[in-house]
């Protein structure tokens, strides 16, 4: 009755980890297309502009869920309240990133 070569699921946390990071939001690789026509900012950042979850965004900055709400909790990372779900633009990701480069100076003491 039963297939006896069924594989049975690893209990291995290795085995159940993604592999070159196939969980991450495809923009994580994605390369900029060239564009065929010239937009406007404005149309370009609409039209590319995703809805991420705190989960992909602590994937992607590498930390945990818990600092991306704080984040937010702050006003640090701009998020939306849609239901019970919380979604964070990537624009605006990425904005609060290009404002996070300009303190870079003061890591001199930083342990990491």
């Amino acid at each position: 009755m039963f297939d006896e070569n069924t594989k049975k699921p690893s209990r291995d946390p290795a085995a159940s980890t993604a592999i070159n990071g196939v969980d991450l939001p495809a923009w994580v690789y994605a390369t900029p297309e060239p564009e065929a026509h010239a937009t406007t900012p404005h149309h370009a950042a609409v039209a590319a502009d995703d809805l991420l979850t705190r989960a992909e965004v602590a994937r992607y900055l590498r930390i945990s869920d818990r600092t991306v709400s704080r984040l937010i909790r702050t006003g640090k990372l701009p998020a939306a309240r849609i239901g019970r779900a919380v979604r964070i633009r990537q624009s605006d990701l990425l904005d609060m990133l290009n404002e996070k480069l300009g303190i870079s100076s003061d890591l001199g003491a930083c342990r990491e």
